[in-house]
């Protein structure tokens, strides 16, 4: 009884994007097989930028759905967003997420890191740090496992509608003279696999 109040100290960083449906999906498996009496939903935090897609809106309310999600919702910049989680919820101690160390300014980050002192104070849990792009999209596939459908339109790496577009490296001509793309699981240079973001 005791470790499954730990279940209360933890939130789940989602916000639809392949790496955190990754996470999303093994912090539920193992939550399951570990506390199988646990009734509550699970608490997921989504801090929501500006102009999100709406494909990305409607896969995470799926998401919620399958996964038994309690979604704490905040818009704008993380460091606030963290702020008000803090006050809200004073009882969440640590934030599971789902940065690799490709990740912008993520190559310094251990599996376990507090963040910055100036920040609120949250553990940051990164179990997948050193998950390929490779891995994510064998993991994903392999089991099956939903996704934003975005992925399937030759989007590989997802911000807002302002600063996302499908990725180049994955465009051709079809059969017909238009210009489409090849899903995001067939993109070979992992090293190109934000050039479909503007920042």
């Amino acid at each position: 009884m005791f470790l499954m109040h730990l279940l209360d100290d933890l939130c789940v960083g989602f916000n639809g994007g392949k790496d955190c449906t990754v996470l999303l999906h093994l912090f539920y498996s193992v939550a399951k097989k570990k506390f199988p009496v646990h009734k509550d939903k699970y608490k997921a935090l989504y801090i929501k930028s500006k102009s999100v897609f709406p494909e990305v809106e409607k896969f995470i309310q799926i998401s919620r759905d399958n996964y038994s999600l309690e979604m704490l919702n905040y818009h704008g910049r993380i460091k606030d967003s963290l702020t008000e989680l803090k006050k809200g919820h004073p009882g969440i101690k640590a934030v599971i997420m789902g940065t690799r160390k490709t990740d912008p300014y993520s190559c310094h980050l251990e599996s376990f890191s507090m963040t910055d002192a100036d920040w609120p104070q949250f553990m940051r849990v990164n179990p997948l740090l050193n998950w390929s792009y490779k891995h994510i999209w064998q993991f994903l596939r392999s089991l099956n496992i939903p996704y934003c459908s975005l992925y399937d339109r030759g989007y590989t790496s997802l911000g807002s509608m302002n600063n996302t577009h499908p990725n180049p490296h994955l465009q051709y001509i079809d059969d017909r003279g238009i210009l489409s793309y090849h899903p995001a699981h067939t993109l070979v240079n992992e090293n190109s696999e934000r050039h479909g973001r503007n920042t």
